[in-house]
């Protein structure tokens, strides 16, 4: 069994507790779709810098953590398992699959797979398992694209504003 190390630990706790942080900034209403919520973007955020295991615990257990915190059971695995599924993608896809060279070009295409999981995974639980009508698990899916793309957004901004700094190339 491979160990982590006290500083992979502490990115990874940190994250989580960024994502769920995040989850507790009121959200931007969306007229007529709905809210606009901000913890997609620490869930890429992290699903760049670490690896997916980490990614995994900081979106899946941080989302699932903050559904315990506000007592929303209904939504806990769930959220565990979309936001978890999410950065996984991304941090494989990113860390494992596509070239090393461009990385902000190829963790925007990654996250274009995480924001798939995410629209997908919420349409496929409002639809099936909640029973919504097709239009209606249809419409709420807007709502996800547009925090989806929000959330890829600010978080490549992020990271290719502290991939600048270091001295790495975007």
């Amino acid at each position: 069994m491979k160990h982590f190390s006290t500083k992979q630990i502490t990115y990874t706790a940190v994250s989580c507790a960024l994502v769920i942080a995040t989850s507790f900034i009121p959200p931007a209403p969306i007229p007529p779709f709905g809210n606009l919520y901000w913890c997609d973007c620490m869930i890429f955020l992290a699903a760049f810098l670490l690896n997916p295991f980490s990614a995994f615990i900081a979106g899946g257990v941080g989302t699932f953590l903050y559904d315990v915190i506000l007592g929303n059971a209904a939504m806990m695995f769930p959220s565990l398992i979309i936001h978890g599924l999410q950065a996984v993608v991304v941090s494989v896809l990113l860390h494992f699959v596509f070239p090393k060279k461009r990385k902000a070009l190829w963790a925007a295409v990654s996250s274009i797979f995480g924001a798939l999981i995410v629209i997908g995974g919420y349409f496929i639980l409002r639809y099936y398992i909640n029973g919504y009508a097709l239009a209606a698990a249809g419409y709420k899916a807007v709502a996800n694209v547009i925090q989806e793309v929000v959330g890829i957004s600010i978080a490549l901004s992020i990271y290719c504003a502290a991939r600048f700094k270091k001295g790495g190339s975007v």
